[in-house]
């Protein structure tokens, strides 16, 4: 009984996140208060207004230097405070006739280093909430924590102009335990790197990467196999007017070196940043194909929502 209540509540759990992540896409699509700059309207200003020296404090500033809040939010190393949602509903897998979830929650944190050529840092922390294809019996479908990853990158300044880089490392923490489902049972490590270019007004293109390595097993997972992955993530993201974004997936591509085989996330994700009350948030919606049948229940359609709630200094 026990189990099937806590079945039932995590189902509830994932429902209201899923239509969280709807009622705020919907909103964006109907509000006015959108948060992408705008051009100004062609008027004629007053004679008394043009009298008056436009001073500093009227300036918009944005983090990291955007152009808009909205292009800020879709800034992977953009010094901006960040609580994500996001909810991967895989609706068919190859070699499985059932469903997959996972259910994430995300912090991005900016941090103030005390060095000029380095002054600051992004760290992102994504725990996972697992839930795997239906195996059959005896295992039927597993559920769990997955592990935690973290990032951390870097920013030094740049003397290239609307170009930033971030260098760090990741790090995947076991928190799934002895679920040898919905976790490696290993403790993973190795470097990241990213680059941004914004040169084009409204539009973004860049590069993210991370390796994995496993140096440590728990207790329950000596006996599983060990990890070598890469992350691949190329991107490139276009901004419209009131605060529409459309592109690239935001899962990178990942290549296992153990089994010499990728698992892809190909195609388009749609979005929008908006304000809800005063509070202002980024919602997308995506729909990736993976054509890699890794002889396992790996995705193969995925629908993906996200809600993001922005805190900016």
């Amino acid at each position: 009984m026990n189990g099937k209540r806590k079945i039932s509540q995590f189902l509830s759990l994932r429902i209201a996140l899923i239509g969280l992540c709807t009622v705020a896409i919907m909103l964006g699509l109907t509000t006015g208060s959108a948060l992408a700059q705008e051009d100004p309207p062609d008027e004629k200003p007053a004679a008394a207004e043009t009298a008056q020296p436009a001073t500093p404090a009227a300036a918009t500033t944005h983090p990291g230097g955007a152009a808009s809040l909205g292009e800020a939010a879709t800034n992977p190393i953009a010094p901006l405070m960040q609580l994500q949602l996001q909810n991967t509903y895989n609706w068919k897998n190859h070699n499985s006739d059932s469903y997959s979830n996972t259910s994430v929650i995300q912090t991005v944190i900016p941090v103030k280093l005390p060095w000029d050529k380095v002054p600051g840092a992004i760290t992102r922390l994504t725990l996972p909430y697992v839930t795997t294809p239906d195996f059959d019996d005896p295992l039927d479908r597993q559920r769990g924590f997955g592990d935690t990853n973290f990032l951390f990158l870097a920013t030094p300044k740049l003397k290239a102009k609307k170009q930033q880089i971030g260098v760090g490392f990741s790090a995947t923490l076991p928190t799934a335990g002895d679920n040898d489902f919905t976790g490696s049972g290993k403790w993973q490590a190795g470097p990241a790197f990213l680059y941004i270019n914004m040169q084009i007004p409204k539009l973004q293109w860049g590069f993210f990467g991370y390796q994995q390595w496993d140096f440590a097993s728990t207790s329950s997972g000596s006996d599983r196999s060990g990890v070598s992955k890469t992350y691949l993530q190329p991107f490139i993201t276009k901004h419209f007017g009131k605060g529409w974004f459309v592109g690239s997936p935001e899962t990178p591509q990942v290549y296992d070196s153990n089994s010499d085989k990728w698992t892809w996330a190909l195609g388009p994700q749609l979005g929008k940043v908006f304000k809800i009350g005063k509070q202002p948030v980024k919602a997308f919606g995506a729909i990736y194909y993976n054509p890699e049948n890794n002889n396992g229940p790996t995705p193969e359609w995925t629908g993906k929502v996200g809600i993001s709630f922005l805190f900016p200094e």
